[in-house]
């Protein structure tokens, strides 16, 4: 299996206290999802799951224990690494409903078929998702509003959008 197949949900970012246990980061909508899958890192050039033996959620942070990683030297080479899920384990999206990486690359056209540019990143305000479209031929982002008002269709990788304060 590639590396393609699989998608970031989290990210491992510090060791918490000396039994092994790690901080990390979920990138899931409810961070307390990315326990519901069967979890994944990227060592090398390899790809192996790790079995979550405990997790907690502590008031500014998020912990997990891996089995067999039982200190802190063991759990310090685990810092930076990427937590994946395989993208056939995600659940199915319903008609008209994209996951973020669906969407990242895709080319922005508004409602007269303009070339806006291209999605570089999506992130949530708290009220809505906000996508980062970088601007072709200019180092500028436009930031969409990602609102039922503003996209009109999403087809063959293309994002059709009303926006047109922003040729």
């Amino acid at each position: 299996m590639s590396y393609d197949n699989y998608i970031i949900v989290g990210k491992i970012l510090t060791t918490h206290g000396i039994k092994g246990y790690m901080t990390i980061k979920s990138f899931t909508k409810i961070p307390s999802d990315i326990f519901k899958y069967t979890l994944y890192i990227k060592n090398d050039k390899n790809i192996t799951d790790i079995k979550i033996e405990d997790h907690n959620f502590l008031p500014k942070k998020t912990i997990m224990k891996v089995e067999g990683i039982d200190s802190i030297e063991d759990s310090q080479k685990y810092i930076g690494l990427d937590l994946l899920v395989p993208k056939a384990d995600l659940p199915k999206t319903e008609p008209n409903e994209y996951y973020w990486y669906e969407l990242i690359g895709s080319s922005v056209v508004n409602s007269h078929n303009e070339e806006l540019g291209e999605i570089t990143d999506i992130f949530s305000s708290g009220d809505n998702d906000i996508l980062v479209v970088k601007k072709k031929h200019s180092s500028n982002n436009i930031f969409i509003p990602f609102l039922k008002d503003n996209i009109m269709s999403f087809k063959d990788n293309i994002l059709t959008v009303r926006w047109d304060n922003e040729v």
